[in-house]
């Protein structure tokens, strides 16, 4: 399966490698994964030229409409930079709004549209056909494993994010 889809075939370790095969086969995995998920996400889609970022943003303001500019980059674990950019987008597409806090002029909120609303529905439709048609497919005792070993790799991963001086999971973009 090292050829699936555009993924490229894992290399083969030079000599001196301290990475045995077993663990490069599970890095290569976990890329494909998220390569190809990404490719299956952005299909099903009718904005396919949506970034996830503004996906989960507005996923984010259905929950919490009027939440700070500065809330929500910390939440996605982004620049603020970033977010603006995300924002700009999702009002061009006329999805947000946002607003100066009336009572503190420092703080931006961002307010969900009718049709940022509409856009999230929609999302949230393909999302859960997607999680249906891939993990849902697996056996319960499947599912509590691979979160387990998720989970195990995320923190090994949030520690280097955290060694390298960075908060945590926050990085530019």
């Amino acid at each position: 399966m090292s050829g699936f889809g555009n993924y490229p075939p894992i290399p083969s370790l030079p000599e001196n490698s301290e990475i045995d095969r077993a663990t490069l086969q599970a890095f290569h995995a976990l890329g494909r994964l998220v390569h190809l998920q990404r490719q299956a996400m952005q299909r099903r889609l009718s904005n396919p030229g949506a970034h996830h970022g503004e996906l989960i943003s507005l996923r984010l303001l259905t929950t919490s409409d009027g939440m700070s500019q500065k809330d929500l980059a910390e939440t996605l674990h982004l620049s603020r930079p970033r977010v603006t950019s995300i924002l700009q987008g999702l009002e061009k597409a006329g999805a947000v709004r946002r607003e100066v806090d009336a009572d503190d002029q420092r703080i931006t909120r961002v307010f969900l549209t009718a049709e940022g609303r509409r856009q999230e529905l929609e999302t949230r439709a393909a999302f859960d056909e997607y999680i249906k048609q891939t993990i849902g497919k697996l056996s319960d005792p499947d599912k509590l494993e691979l979160t387990r070993l998720l989970d195990q790799v995320s923190g090994h991963i949030a520690e280097l994010v955290c060694a390298d001086g960075h908060e945590h999971g926050v990085q530019p973009s």
